[in-house]
């Protein structure tokens, strides 16, 4: 009867504990956009957007260029079969390099924007972290669009508390 009892007392404890632990969410995305550095880092972004948008229609019209020669002796019977083919292959060649300028050009504008962002997300994870602290929340959840939280109470919510922290 006394491990009954104890154990009771045990379990209780712990649903006192667990009754008094504080869950606040934030939508960070929120955040960040009102903080007055996402305006330059946007900037900074779509120049740099700019500059490879720039060289990948460059390197489109070349393939178009190149194809519309291509076409034009393609159905000429006094051209080679070998030269149609070596302009066929130039075309291939171009099309290929033109695919890749794509791909790296995206991957470099997702490199370039995580390395402006690392700076600003660590100072909003640090005052999220302050603010929760200093508020007693044992975890915080994330709010933005698709983060999978399905409801929050906006009594919950640490934005606002977040915003004085940063003075924003």
């Amino acid at each position: 009867m006394k491990k009954v009892i104890v154990v009771l007392a045990l379990v209780m404890s712990s649903l006192a504990m667990q009754a008094q632990t504080k869950v606040g969410h934030i939508n960070s995305s929120a955040l960040i956009e009102a903080m007055p550095e996402a305006d330059s880092i946007q900037k900074k972004l779509a120049k740099e957007q700019e500059q490879w948008k720039s060289i990948v229609e460059e390197k489109e019209r070349e393939v178009r260029t190149k194809y519309a020669a291509f076409m034009e002796i393609s159905e000429d019977p006094n051209v080679s079969t070998t030269v149609k083919e070596i302009k066929m292959q130039e075309v291939e060649n171009l099309q290929k390099q033109y695919q890749e300028l794509q791909q790296r050009a995206n991957t470099e504008l997702q490199r370039k924007q995580e390395e402006l962002l690392e700076p600003l997300l660590a100072k909003v994870k640090v005052a999220i972290q302050e603010v929760a602290q200093a508020n007693g929340y044992a975890y915080v959840m994330e709010t933005t669009e698709g983060s999978g939280v399905i409801y929050s109470d906006s009594k919950f919510d640490l934005l606002p508390l977040v915003k004085a922290k940063l003075n924003l």
